[in-house]
């Protein structure tokens, strides 16, 4: 069983810090769709072995996103929509998890933006911080300020605290579980 996880995801630790675990998957080829097979089996190993994922990052093609969603968590609170368009994604998200922070890309996705991100986030998880959007983004707006082509891609990327469409979401819910 060691083997074949291996094969399929990889798993990070923290070494310094509070603990925090990442669970990535591995790229796979295949005619039988072996991502979503793998995707699968990390789904069962995490439930087999209590792990409940608080932070789900997409950072691949925006045409394997709904597979990235469609095994989401209910217990994920970040979520990372950092493919094409992600943001065309929110009420999906918001159906599994009502209360998730979104951070999603507008128009392209892209490693240059969605790497300051990630490390922005797991510098201050390990830190044993709390994630406070308003200060992060105002860092990473600035990381981008010398880079004209960077900066760009960054605007395209909504915050939590902006993200007007799943502030929308969320509050007509509250509104209709009300009536």
């Amino acid at each position: 069983m060691e083997d074949h996880r291996k094969s399929q995801w990889t798993t990070i630790t923290s070494t310094r810090g509070k603990p925090v675990l990442i669970f990535a998957n591995k790229p796979l080829l295949g005619d039988d769709d072996p991502d979503t097979k793998a995707q699968m089996a990390l789904g069962q190993y995490l439930e087999a072995h209590n792990l409940r994922p608080t932070i789900v990052i997409h950072r691949g093609h925006s045409y394997h996103v709904k597979s990235t969603i469609d095994q989401m968590a209910s217990t994920a609170r970040i979520v990372v929509l950092g493919s094409c368009g992600g943001y065309n994604n929110l009420s999906e998200v918001l159906k599994i998890s009502e209360d998730a922070h979104i951070i999603s890309s507008k128009q392209v996705g892209t490693k240059t933006v969605n790497e300051p991100i990630l490390e922005a986030i797991n510098n201050t998880l390990v830190a044993g911080k709390d994630i406070e959007w308003l200060p992060m983004w105002r860092d990473l707006d600035a990381r981008f300020q010398n880079d004209p082509a960077g900066k760009e891609k960054f605007d395209d990327y909504i915050p939590p605290y902006k993200n007007l469409g799943a502030i929308f979401i969320k509050a007509y819910r509250k509104a209709m579980d009300s009536e």
